[in-house]
């Protein structure tokens, strides 16, 4: 499915950023990300997707519309109720209007610098590409999350590499990047509203031939993210990497393109 890339000047970039109760950091990011969209020669289109938050996000994500530089326009979509990330993203991907659909964490924990590697690698031919926070010479960069993180992490990245992935180095990075045509195929198919829905998506591209590029990014731990460890909540996503291949038994693996 690969096509001969149109110029940049030509394109538009939908960018789409769950968000749950983050009255505290999604001003400053929002504004940070349209800094950086603005001084870009396409056009770009945030989609902030509040997903039930109880504090003030809606309010800040509509702030961030006024006053927009000529080629960034935002948009805010909400859910009634909390759904989970995945359910956040799937939402803002299937209404996305770009010819690339960019998801990244309201925190920046990745920052919008590395966005432009992620984008080459598409124009490049690559129908999705992720970021992976192992770099080049071996170093983890996740080795600056708390303990409890990077071993339940861990656990996860074991289960699943076994399970469903064994090649992918980093299903749970939240900075991925993906063509329209990849997108129409992945997100329609995708199930899971939990944190696994990652690894659902790449587990469909990996069944439907599509070409995964992985690309190293800077990524730092921010403070206060809303995911935590809990027994519930680990036996619950494990529960979700074994269902993965259960939801979508009837699709045969494609040859790669």
């Amino acid at each position: 499915m690969t096509v001969a890339p149109e110029p940049a000047a030509n394109r538009r970039v939908t960018f789409v950023v769950p968000a749950y109760d983050e009255e505290r950091r999604l001003g400053s990011s929002l504004q940070r990300l349209i800094e950086f969209c603005a001084g870009q020669p396409y056009e770009s289109e945030l989609i902030i997707v509040d997903d039930g938050s109880s504090d003030r996000t809606p309010a800040i994500a509509r702030e961030a519309a006024g006053g927009l530089p000529a080629n960034v326009s935002v948009r805010l979509l909400q859910h009634e109720r909390n759904r989970g990330k995945g359910a956040a993203v799937r939402t803002g991907a299937l209404v996305a209007t770009g010819d690339d659909v960019f998801y990244l964490d309201a925190d920046l924990a990745t920052p919008p610098e590395e966005i432009p590697k992620l984008l080459d690698a598409l124009r490049q031919g690559c129908d999705l590409a992720i970021g992976v926070r192992i770099q080049p010479g071996g170093y983890d960069m996740r080795a600056s999350e708390p303990p409890w993180r990077r071993y339940g992490g861990r656990v996860f990245t074991v289960v699943r590499r076994r399970l469903l992935l064994w090649d992918v180095h980093d299903t749970q990075c939240g900075f991925k990047a993906f063509r329209k045509e990849a997108a129409e195929m992945l997100f329609p198919r995708q199930q899971l509203d939990g944190w696994a829905f990652d690894a659902e998506l790449l587990f469909l591209a990996d069944r439907l031939g599509l070409k995964i590029c992985q690309i190293p990014v800077e990524w730092h731990h921010v403070e206060g993210s809303r995911f935590r460890i809990t027994i519930s909540s680990a036996i619950h996503e494990l529960r979700d990497l074994v269902r993965i291949r259960w939801l979508h038994r009837g699709l045969r693996r494609a040859s790669a393109q």
